[in-house]
């Protein structure tokens, strides 16, 4: 094992991992048997550090991987939101650990491309995502979150006699943003993830993940907005009030309907 620990040497530096981590993946990877003639010591270097969180990592693996989770995501549905509806859940798969496990890239164990490996997670969580009954859109599902009951009465009467003209915006707001302000919106309202855990998935400053974060939300409201006073003739007052309910919503909506 020295000779593979000096020819991984360069990558170990330039990665920022220390050797002993890389011999301790080889002895977990191989103890029953003989090390392969060929490894990919230098990806298997590079999926020590994504698991470590390194964001330059992570960048690394995105665009080595990238067509392969495209590819893999194609083959069951050519749409480009599936395409990065799988690319989210190969990230919340491979780089964060689930309750506090740890993160699944280090399942790698080098004995093949890395791209190759990350392509056949994609393959098997784009079959598993249209495995069994065909699950309800994006948009279907945030607006379905918009049903939940209230206890206030006023503001159950409010939702009654506004919610197609509600669920009509919300559905026109939610069309505007971005495949990925929506995979965060997911990510922090329905997984419950903070904004650390956001940014070590994608590989960004936790203030980054915030400021998406806030637009997103901000975006969603200005355009329900928009999209409400487009559609309902109300008076100042009683649109005001209507909008402080959509306020009061987005969050329990978002929490609701952006559940897997």
């Amino acid at each position: 094992m020295r000779a593979q620990l000096e020819a991984a040497a360069p990558a170990c530096e330039s990665w920022g991992v220390v050797p002993s981590r890389l011999h301790e993946a080889l002895l977990r990877s191989y103890r029953s048997g003989p090390l392969p003639a060929t490894l990919f010591l230098d990806d298997l270097v590079l999926a020590l550090a994504c698991a470590d969180g390194l964001a330059r990592a992570q960048r690394e693996l995105d665009r080595r991987a990238s067509e392969r989770i495209a590819q893999s995501a194609r083959r069951v549905d050519p749409s480009a939101a599936f395409a990065e509806e799988v690319r989210q859940a190969v990230r919340e798969r491979l780089l964060l650990g689930s309750e506090g496990g740890t993160p699944r890239i280090l399942e790698y164990s080098g004995r093949g491309p890395l791209a190759a490996w990350v392509g056949v997670v994609a393959m098997r969580l784009a079959l598993n995502l249209r495995r069994g009954v065909q699950p309800l859109s994006l948009d279907e599902r945030l607006v379905t979150g918009l049903s939940v009951p209230s206890p206030d009465p006023e503001l159950a009467l409010i939702k009654s006699e506004y919610r197609e003209a509600f669920q009509r915006a919300f559905r026109a707001a939610l069309a505007t943003l971005e495949d990925t302000e929506v995979n965060v919106l997911r990510l922090h309202f329905s997984k419950g993830l903070n904004i650390d855990d956001i940014g070590r998935t994608y590989g960004v400053h936790r203030a980054t993940v915030a400021r998406w974060i806030a637009r997103a939300r901000e975006r969603l409201l200005v355009g329900i907005r928009r999209q409400l006073m487009d559609s309902l003739r109300l008076g100042p007052e009683e649109f005001e009030s209507l909008m402080e309910m959509v306020r009061s919503q987005v969050h329990l909506s978002l929490s609701k309907g952006l559940e897997p």
